[in-house]
């Protein structure tokens, strides 16, 4: 990073975009980035866990450094200073006397995630004495043209959302094709264990592959959101069904069936 005006930072997810993205550049497909961070949750799948031991050393030797950054306090139920406990993920919230549901307001990206990387960036700029000026420090974003939707302006002067996959005009389906052309692994989709966001296809994959311990401590977020925040009236819960994660996502094998042999498409166009 030594004399440049700015800096380009890969927020790496490790999931099939970001890991993409990072993979390119350590096989100078692309250009290398300044600086490649992984934001911790520590509440990533355990596939994610297990990607990044093995292939942060792979991409090391071509190149490309991982800084993992944490946020002070990464736990979904905060407890503030006076006591109140606080729901930091988008739970959905279920009023009991209608069965209404809407969804609570969500703050686990921007401090598990914007809040830590910005921190790291901030002290790399001042490291290399770069000041907070317009698009000083330029974020590459693993986001593909299937989820266009996704793109966004930073919210602050001194970073500049980057798409280096929109600009290759890259789908979420042509990245898969592309690691499985340089034979590396496709990850599974990136994400909280816990996170509201995820389809009923993620949480019926996660009940099934039990010895990850995933879907167990998904259960725990679930009722323990309900234990913290009492609203009269109101009940929190993970899924979109406003029901408990367990009475929610049921699978043949709860009946004793054996699972479907039929393979869901990975682009989730298919299932809900």
């Amino acid at each position: 990073m030594t004399n440049k005006e700015k800096i380009s930072v890969l927020s790496l997810g490790w999931g099939v975009q970001s890991f993409t993205l990072a993979a390119m550049a350590a096989l100078d497909e692309i250009e290398k980035p300044d600086l490649v961070v992984f934001a911790d949750t520590t509440h990533e799948n355990a596939s994610a866990y297990e990607l990044a031991d093995k292939f942060t050393p792979w991409l090391g030797e071509r190149g490309i450094t991982v800084d993992t950054v944490q946020a002070e306090s990464t736990k979904p139920v905060l407890v503030t200073s006076g006591g109140v406990r606080k729901v930091v993920i988008p739970a959905f919230s279920k009023e009991l006397k209608t069965g209404a549901i809407s969804q609570i307001n969500r703050n686990c990206t921007g401090d598990w995630k914007i809040s830590p990387v910005r921190k790291l960036v901030s002290a790399k700029l001042k490291e290399h004495g770069l000041k907070k000026t317009p698009d000083v420090a330029e974020m590459w974003l693993g986001i593909t043209t299937d989820e266009w939707q996704r793109m966004r302006d930073a919210d602050v002067k001194w970073v500049k959302n980057r798409f280096p996959l929109i600009e290759r005009r890259m789908s979420r389906m042509d990245c898969i094709t592309w690691l499985e052309s340089k034979d590396l692994p496709v990850p599974d989709k990136s994400g909280c264990v816990f996170c509201p966001y995820m389809r009923t296809s993620y949480w019926e994959k996660s009940k099934r592959n039990q010895q990850s311990g995933d879907w167990q401590y998904a259960v725990e977020v679930d009722k323990s959101i309900r234990q913290a925040k009492r609203i009269q009236g109101y009940e929190l819960f993970i899924h979109r069904k406003g029901l408990p994660l367990e009475d929610a996502v049921k699978i043949v094998e709860d009946f004793g069936a054996s699972q479907s042999t039929f393979d869901e498409c990975d682009s989730g166009f298919c299932w809900s």
